[in-house]
């Protein structure tokens, strides 16, 4: 007789194994009575639904448990702390392995549920490093008896589905680490409803009059040498993107192709839906990479998809990029109505945002195209930027200082903002309000607010997109969480060491200051933008120049570059012929660039970026302090300064000796631009 070790042990027969879950199963039950679990798992919707009859117990279905957080007053503590840009911790993160050690659930729970979904018949398909998850698959008959409830066909306003007519129990001994279980029903799905419409390329062709990525480097001071060169972008979704849309696009535009390592990771099966080009469903996708991209050229970006719309491929899909942790910045456009999702739903995705933060990573989500009532006509808020480890992203409805008309179409600055009536925003009903929600204007409350920031979504203007070989126009906030997401990575790429996590304090700390375009006129419905801090914009739309100079990293890790005020065109270097030479040409009345610097494929930001940075270096340049800024006197010490020269020449100081003296001249220009 042969003796088998382990290496070679024969498959157990399939009626041992049902045999042996079964007993495991009876004699679980017995050890550890069932117990409901504390948050409902289950769609509020199932309320509203009819009940038309069991579910086939043969049908396959797949569940998510996730797994609760250990010490999650700890882990707040430490957010709140490394998050903060008062604390001397600020930005020192965690990797992985020591969030797993400190806050992720313990091997022993997350081994306890997965025996649990064995014993009871269904097959696990994925686990995770960090344990907040356990995915499992198996006919409805295993998922019932895995969680005690019964699953049952429903119809919902016409349409039918499926719902456990309970919420899930499980064992006494292990409920406790359990936070909820997703799939046991589909009354809600997570959207995209970017507003698009096809418009001719003639149109295109005239750049006229929609909104174009040069359009919003220029209405928002971005600057083009902060690219988010050396940092990754995910994007969280569905469906994929075509090669061939993001090179038209590209062409389009003037931008690179995307940076080397850009690509798309499906998080299901390769064949799954969710991971496939849809003429219709990949909308959304094309305008995330496309704006992504537009704001920062020099990211790499990935397309994290989800299986599918269904709410239960989502978490894996969030977690995956998690656990791979490919970049500082990620941008979410898909959500669903706060009011439809289960509290056990949104808390799971929130446990993994909290890890999201905890190693460094910003997420940014649109806050919804609805206003106000983003539930069905009732007062309500979009999931996930309802998330306190998220930043909600609402919309306005932007007027260029000039152009954006068809005898001049581009965008040439700056000119106001409304709040758009689509602006997702209110008070969430599931989240407590995070500690950075105060001041500037924050009403009193113990409720999440939404949105946190906002940019340029009303479908009128609208932003150009390319996707299925055809040029749409698209507004909606889904316009604006990847432009947001884009600011990051430029300002990741342009300064290096460690991410920002959930910049909630560092963005609320810069309430009323340049760094804001505060929005003040419009409306979402119920609630009207106002001074300060509010439901429709939250602190407002970036000014990205000014935002760049005030969000600098102060970690002990990093050596931050200063930031020279009279680099006006960007390019790092203040030089004498380019840079003040614009400088003297903006004061005298002129363009800043003369047309002849602009030929032989210089790269020059255009004359309103330059323009608006003069603006504001303001008064600062009256480097001699008589109180008038003067290109006869004040721009020639600096230009003297600049060539190692003394600032001011000696034969000034005859026909006016009170001026100031060299030391405190140099000492002035050094302040605009430190060595």
């Amino acid at each position: 007789m042969t003796r088998l070790g382990l290496a070679g042990r024969r498959p157990a027969p399939q009626w041992l194994l049902v045999g042996l879950a079964s007993l495991v199963w009876n004699s679980r039950v017995i050890a550890a009575p069932p117990q409901r679990l504390a948050a409902s798992s289950l769609s509020p919707l199932r309320a509203a639904a009819t009940d038309v009859g069991r579910r086939d117990p043969n049908e396959r279905h797949r569940a998510v448990v996730g797994l609760a957080l250990r010490n999650p007053g700890a882990l707040e503590a430490f957010l709140g702390d490394v998050q903060d840009p008062a604390s001397p911790r600020y930005r020192q993160f965690l990797t992985q392995a020591e969030f797993n050690a400190l806050y992720a659930p313990t091997e022993a729970a997350e081994e306890a549920v997965v025996a649990h979904l064995a014993a009871s018949g269904l097959r696990v398909t994925q686990r995770f490093p960090n344990r907040l998850l356990v995915v499992a698959a198996g006919n409805v008959g295993a998922i019932e008896r895995a969680f005690g409830v019964e699953i049952h066909d429903v119809l919902l306003d016409g349409a039918r589905h499926y719902s456990a007519l309970e919420e899930p129990s499980l064992p006494g001994d292990i409920a406790p680490f359990v936070s909820g279980v997703l799939g046991l029903d589909d009354l809600a799905a997570m959207h995209a409803r970017p507003r698009a419409r096809a418009v001719p390329l003639a149109v295109v062709g005239s750049s006229c009059c929609h909104l174009s990525p040069p359009d919003l480097l220029t209405f928002y001071a971005n600057r083009p040498e902060l690219d988010g060169s050396g940092e990754t972008v995910a994007i969280a979704g569905v469906f994929a993107w075509q090669d061939s849309d993001n090179t038209t696009f590209n062409s389009q535009w003037g931008l690179p192709p995307l940076p080397g390592g850009s690509g798309q990771v499906c998080t299901g099966r390769a064949t799954a839906k969710g991971c496939r080009f849809s003429i219709d469903g990949s909308t959304e996708i094309a305008l995330d990479v496309e704006y992504v991209h537009g704001t920062a050229p020099g990211a790499r970006i990935l397309n994290y998809m989800a299986a599918s719309t269904s709410l239960a491929d989502f978490p894996p899909m969030y977690n995956r990029i998690v656990v791979d942790n490919p970049g500082h910045v990620v941008s979410t456009s898909w959500g669903s109505c706060e009011a439809a999702i289960s509290s056990a739903a949104q808390h799971m995705s929130d446990n993994i945002f909290a890890n999201a933060n905890a190693i460094g990573q910003s997420w940014f989500a649109a806050s919804g195209d609805a206003g106000s009532r983003d539930c069905g006509g009732v007062l309500g808020v979009d999931n996930p930027a309802n998330s306190p480890h998220v930043m909600g992203v609402g919309g306005t409805t932007p007027t260029c200082s000039g152009g954006l008309t068809p005898s001049n179409p581009a965008c040439t600055g700056y000119g106001s903002e409304r709040a758009w009536n689509g602006s997702g925003g209110g008070l969430s009903r599931v989240f407590a309000r995070p500690a950075f929600q105060t001041g500037c204007g924050v009403p009193a409350g113990s409720q999440r607010l939404v949105p946190d920031v906002a940019l340029e979504a009303d479908p009128a203007p609208g932003n150009f997109v390319f996707e299925a070989g055809r040029w749409l126009v698209v507004g909606g906030t889904s316009i604006g969480a990847p432009q947001w997401a884009g600011f990051f990575a430029g300002l990741h790429g342009g300064t290096g060491g460690p991410g920002f996590g959930n910049p909630g304090a560092r963005l609320y700390s810069l309430c009323g200051t340049p760094a804001f375009h505060d929005i003040t006129v419009g409306s979402n419905g119920d609630y009207t933008a106002t001074a300060g801090y509010d439901v429709v914009t939250g602190l407002g739309t970036i000014d990205a120049d000014e935002f760049f100079v005030r969000t600098l990293p102060t970690t002990t890790t990093t050596t931050l570059p200063p930031v020279c005020l009279l680099d006006v065109d960007g390019d790092g270097v203040a030089g004498v012929a380019t840079d003040i030479v614009y400088i003297a040409r903006d004061l005298l009345g002129l363009t800043p660039v003369p047309p002849s610097f602009r030929t032989g494929g210089a790269v020059i930001p255009p004359d309103s970026v330059i323009v608006d940075r003069v603006t504001r270096i303001g008064t600062a340049l009256d480097v001699d302090g008589n109180g008038v800024v003067a290109v006869s006197t004040d721009v020639v010490y600096i230009a003297r300064h600049l060539l190692g020269l003394t600032p001011v020449p000696p034969s000034f100081r005859v026909s006016d000796p009170s001026i100031a003296s060299d030391a405190v001249i140099a000492a002035r220009i050094d302040a605009l631009c430190p060595h």
